[in-house]
This record gives structure tokens, sequence and C-alpha cells, in this order.
């Protein structure tokens, strides 16, 4: 995945999360709305910053 793809997921995991937040909408509502599962989104979320031994081999 290209590092424009990377930011954009990173985007919208803010917004979902920025939903809960700031509107009080649930994560399950807005990953719905935006089109991806909520374990997706939850696995995502806790993705290390820096990428794995298996994601640089590749």
């Amino acid at each position: 995945m290209g590092e424009a793809a990377e930011a954009d997921l990173a985007v919208l995991v803010g917004v979902i999360s920025d939903q809960k937040t700031v509107h009080d909408i649930s994560h399950r509502t807005s990953c719905r709305a935006l089109g991806v599962s909520e374990a997706w989104f939850y696995k995502w979320r806790r993705r290390p910053d820096e990428p794995t031994k298996r994601e640089i081999n590749r």
C-alpha cells in the first residue's frame, strides 16, 4: 500500500474517532456510514507506528 493510501486510512480512523469524541456518535455508526467494518477500525487503530518485520520483508 502506498504512502498516500496509508495516510488516507489514518485520516479515516481519525474521523471515526473524532465522531465519538466530539459528537458522541458510536464507532459502529460511523463505521457503517463510512463503509468500513468495526473490526477493521479497531485493528487499524491498534497498529504500531513503525512497520512490523513481516511488513518490511514483503
